[in-house]
């Protein structure tokens, strides 16, 4: 019975870990889209990498600012920026695609 419980655990535990493997992947492809659609053409550098280090990193808005050399205010303010921008460019695909 026990070896049935450590198998088991060892099955989830293997679940888990190749879960945790897929965030990362989809992590990764988030980044590249961020960059090659949005974070390219309508985020500041500021603006983007607050938001990555905020929406994708999860780090704290104290962290941001310190990895980048700014207050907790500015890198806040950048965030709030950064998703004011890409509603405003989600809010214009969904029109765009209401029209077709």
């Amino acid at each position: 019975m026990k070896n049935d419980i450590e198998n088991t655990a060892k099955g989830y535990q293997d679940l888990i870990d190749e879960v945790e493997k897929d965030q990362i992947k989809i992590i990764e492809e988030l980044k590249y889209v961020l960059t090659g659609v949005v974070g390219g053409r309508q985020l500041s550098d500021q603006e983007y990498q607050c938001f990555i280090e905020r929406a994708v990193d999860k780090n704290k808005f104290e962290d941001i600012g310190f990895n980048l050399g700014i207050s907790e205010s500015a890198a806040k303010t950048y965030y709030q920026r950064a998703i004011k921008k890409l509603e405003a460019e989600a809010t214009r695909v969904t029109l765009r695609l209401k029209r077709k």
